[in-house]
């Protein structure tokens, strides 16, 4: 019996162990041998990679957008300075169309009054009658024709034969070339066409008899941007009126009309000859400024420079407009 009661208490004890290993809870979670942890953090890690690639992706876009920016600003930087050098060009034409004259260069002595018979000048009408060095074209559109030096102007009355160019005391071209009433067969500058044509005549002699009223004529083509139709005006006037009260300034707005038409070989030698006759006009520095120019256009840098130097050296009572102009001109050429 004790025996009985033994064994029976015994087994009540093996039952309360059994029954605590089992409430101190349970040798397997209920996700399995491996518990619950690892599922509940798997949609974390995987959330986490999604933002990463996500992150990359803005980070890509960010840099392809600076990108576009720095290329959009540099672009904007090249149209400004386009439209800067655009407005200054305009600015320029706009004074010498509404400024009038430049002022008169005041009194020199008289040995400073002289031009060097071996100036800058000699340069500058073997530049025009030799093409640059390396096979620069001469004359823009005009092509590599060769031009004859301009006569001084000096010259001896009458015609002077300038290799197969003929030229009278002006530095014109005989035979008609410049006047559409004469026979063009002789006398044309190579390359040049001379012709003329009744329908596009834009000065009509008929109408037009007096001086002032061919020379306003042609000016207003100049006003209106029609630089052909000047062109043509003022070589009417300068062939009827050689001597007029108007010459000068006629002179200097056929060369401004050619250089406006690209014509560069051609106002090189309009500016030349313009400023070798009229040295004492008031638009004798801006005859010089823009035979500087024709000449930089010809690719002759250095005669260029050398030319536009003589304008504030010539003429240092020069307006402002125009020794502006010749600083700028001579910062774009790098002028030493």
């Amino acid at each position: 019996m004790k025996k009985l009661v033994v064994a029976g208490m015994l087994g009540l004890a093996a039952c309360t162990g059994l029954s605590g290993v089992a409430v101190s809870g349970p040798l397997f979670g209920s996700g399995g041998a491996f518990g619950t942890l690892n599922t509940q953090n798997a949609p974390v890690v995987k959330v986490q990679a999604n933002d990463t690639y996500r992150v990359q992706q803005l980070e890509e876009q960010i840099r392809q957008l600076n990108g576009r920016i720095e290329e959009m600003s540099f672009q904007l930087l090249q149209m400004q300075e386009t439209i800067r050098k655009a407005q200054e060009d305009n600015e320029f034409r706009f004074q010498e169309l509404e400024g009038g004259k430049s002022a008169a260069p005041a009194p020199k002595k008289k040995a400073e009054a002289e031009i060097p018979s071996a100036g800058p000048q000699d340069d500058v009408a073997t530049i025009i009658e030799t093409p640059s060095q390396g096979g620069a074209s001469m004359g823009g559109a005009q092509g590599t024709d060769r031009m004859a030096t301009a006569p001084r102007a000096n010259a001896a009355p009458g015609e002077s034969t300038l290799g197969s160019i003929e030229l009278d005391s002006r530095g014109m071209p005989v035979g008609g070339s410049l006047n559409p009433n004469v026979n063009n067969s002789a006398g044309k500058l190579p390359g040049v066409d001379t012709g003329r044509s009744s329908t596009t005549d834009p000065v009509n002699t008929a109408a037009l008899t007096s001086e002032n009223d061919i020379y306003q004529a042609a000016y207003s083509h100049v006003l209106s941007g029609d630089y052909k139709a000047a062109e043509k005006g003022f070589e009417q006037y300068i062939q009827g009126y050689p001597k007029g009260a108007k010459a000068a300034d006629a002179n200097f707005w056929l060369g401004e009309a050619q250089y406006s038409q690209g014509k560069f070989t051609d106002s090189a030698k309009t500016f030349l000859n313009a400023h070798q006759t009229y040295s004492k006009s008031p638009k004798a520095p801006e005859m010089l400024l823009k035979l500087g120019m024709s000449l930089a256009a010809l690719d002759n840098k250095e005669t260029a420079c050398a030319t536009l130097r003589e304008v504030p050296k010539r003429y240092p009572s020069a307006s402002k407009t125009v020794l502006g102009k010749v600083t700028s001109e001579q910062k774009r050429l790098s002028c030493q």
